[in-house]
Formats: C-alpha cells, sequence, structure tokens
C-alpha cells in the first residue's frame, strides 16, 4: 500500500514530438564534473494516483483540493527528462558573483544594443498564477522549540496520532493511518528527499497534515 501514492505514470520523452537529433542551435560542452552517468540519481517529486488510493480505500482527494493543490499534483503527472538532466548538471559551470559579472559585461559590449538583457524576478504571485491558487493566506514562522509551545499541539496531536492524549512526535509511524498516507504523499510529491529509514516530519509538515485532514 505504501507504494500506491506513487504508482501514477509519469511521461517520458519516448513518444513526445522532440527531436533531439536535429543539431539545431547545437553545441557540445565538456564534462566539468567527473560523475558516471549510472551514479547520477535525479530526486524527483512523485506524482500522486489518487484513484488507486480511493480503490484501496482511502479517500484522500478531497484534502489537496481544498487546499487548492490539485494543480500542482498534476502538474507532477507531466513529462520528466531525467536524461538531460543527467547530461546537464556534469557540465555546469560553477562560478561567483565576480567572474558572472565580468562574463555578463563581456556579452554587453560586443553588442550593446541587443546584448543588454532585463532582469526576471520570480514572486509568489507568479508561483500562484502558474498553479492557479489565489495570492493569499496566513504565513507563519516559528523554531524548533516554539513549534511544540503552540496552541495547536493538542488538537494536532487528537487529529493526526493514534495516542491523541501524548505530546505529538515527528514519526510517522505514530500517526492515524489516513495521516501516515497524507504524510508519504507530502514526502513524495512536495518534499522529495534521499536517505533514512525511519520517517519523520517536521512541525511545520506536522500542522500541514493536520489543517488539511
Amino acid at each position: 500500500m505504501e507504494g500506491t501514492s506513487s504508482s501514477a505514470q509519469v511521461q517520458t520523452t519516448e513518444n513526445l514530438p522532440l527531436n533531439s537529433d536535429s543539431q539545431a542551435s547545437w553545441f557540445n560542452k565538456n564534462r566539468i564534473i567527473n560523475i558516471p552517468y549510472d551514479k547520477l540519481e535525479p530526486i524527483m517529486e512523485q506524482p500522486v494516483d489518487f484513484e488507486a488510493l480511493r480503490v484501496n480505500g482511502f479517500e484522500v482527494e478531497e484534502f489537496f483540493r481544498n487546499q487548492g493543490w490539485l494543480e500542482y499534483i498534476k502538474m507532477l503527472n507531466g513529462p520528466v527528462y531525467t536524461v538531460l538532466v543527467k547530461d546537464f548538471w556534469p557540465r555546469c559551470d560553477i562560478v561567483d558573483q565576480f567572474v558572472a559579472d565580468r562574463e555578463y559585461n563581456n556579452k554587453v559590449a560586443e553588442d550593446p544594443e541587443k546584448n543588454q538583457g532585463s532582469e526576471i524576478v520570480i514572486t509568489r504571485s507568479n508561483r500562484s498564477q502558474m498553479l492557479n491558487l489565489p495570492n493569499e493566506g496566513a504565513f507563519m514562522t516559528f523554531t524548533k522549540g516554539t513549534g511544540k509551545k503552540l496552541p495547536y499541539v493538542k488538537r494536532i496531536a487528537q487529529e493526526c496520532y493514534i495516542n491523541e492524549d501524548e505530546i505529538p512526535t515527528n514519526k510517522v509511524s505514530d500517526m492515524k493511518e489516513t495521516q501516515r498516507i497524507l504524510a508519504r504523499i507530502m514526502f513524495g510529491a512536495f518534499f522529495p528527499r534521499k536517505g533514512g529509514t525511519e520517517e519523520r516530519i517536521s512541525c511545520p509538515g506536522i500542522i500541514g497534515i493536520s489543517s488539511i485532514s
């Protein structure tokens, strides 16, 4: 059952109208990082198969619909260019600001009229527009210590944990069944990571699970 939240099929580039052999505006760049190709493992957000979860008795799609997150979930089912990513990163140059400014100035000097460029700033409103979400809501900040003193702790324990009378832990295994599913969806679709056998979720993540459920 644990794998059902990531069982949706991701589109690959095999049947997409992309001709990588055309060599239009093509150039080759040497590898900068000497890492074997098979050792590069992209960490990707996992698609969510709500239908498979429903068939197995977990009606959780409504939780994400209420939060307005379905548009983001749909994006995760789009094509993933893992081959392109694994080919791109070994050829990346990492430079400091001085080198970047020098390269920019040299490029502008080649053709000041065409190569000035323009500054692009990605804001919260850009992201909300892309995900078709309203650009509004509450924003809370707290430290690891103050998080356990929040007035929501008792409600979180009652809503999310098997033992409703204890102080919430960070262990997913201590959660109720539906909340464990929600935590695994969040680990796969929102906070992908590698390593560790014991699943723990941060205090903001626990509050997020409590709020959507």
